[in-house]
């Protein structure tokens, strides 16, 4: 998680928290969807991390079955 995305789900969470104290139901949600939207991020930026992994890992294969098949080593 970013520091932004950690900011982001901090003020949420003092949000929710003061909403709660208070008694303020859109104070709460506005807190819920700020820690949702970190969340998120968050979950973006691991799933894209990921699949840049996959897919750096079946370049290689690639390439290394095409060496097979030409006969070239690395």
């Amino acid at each position: 998680m970013g520091i932004d995305d950690k900011f982001q789900e901090s003020v949420g969470k003092a949000k929710e928290g003061v909403g709660d104290a208070l008694d303020n139901e859109e104070l709460r949600r506005d807190g819920q969807k700020d820690r949702l939207e970190a969340n998120a991020k968050e979950f973006g930026d691991k799933l894209q991390e990921k699949v840049g992994d996959i897919t750096g890992k079946i370049a290689d294969k690639a390439e290394e079955i095409k060496d097979k098949f030409t006969g070239e080593d690395k």
